[in-house]
């Protein structure tokens, strides 16, 4: 249990970090640019929370957990590239699909982005536990 705890949490910190950068340098500008006038002013950070938090959770469940089993921190690195790139993939193509200003960059930016950075945070929560437990 405080192994789970302590890869939530290593997990967790490390995509809301890279994510908040991400968002601020390599995100926002492209919905600006798209989808700017939809956009909250401010962010609503309660929502925001709640999908972090669910969001982490599934990564554990689905990928972190058993490649930690494994001894497999680049398990977790291509486990996590599929996930995020099936989530956020999920969230862009729908939106493309749906929203007339909706963009193709928006579906590439945003979907790379959740690829490499579920599989980042995905890795460094392995690697870091199984470097501890090593």
């Amino acid at each position: 249990m405080a192994q789970t705890a302590l890869l939530y949490l290593i997990s967790a910190a490390t995509f809301l970090l890279i994510d908040s950068l991400g968002i601020k340098l390599l995100i926002r500008p492209v919905f600006e640019r798209h989808v700017g006038a939809l956009l909250a002013e401010p962010l609503r950070l309660g929502p925001a929370a709640v999908f972090y938090l669910a969001y982490v959770a599934g990564l554990l469940w689905f990928v972190s957990l058993p490649a930690l089993r494994a001894g497999a921190p680049l398990q977790a690195l291509a486990g996590g590239m599929v996930l995020g790139l099936l989530c956020y993939g999920t969230y862009e193509m729908t939106n493309y699909a749906t929203l007339r200003d909706w963009s193709m960059q928006q579906v590439v930016v945003d979907g790379l982005w959740g690829m490499a950075l579920t599989g980042f945070a995905a890795w460094a929560g392995v690697a870091v536990l199984s470097a501890k437990l090593a």
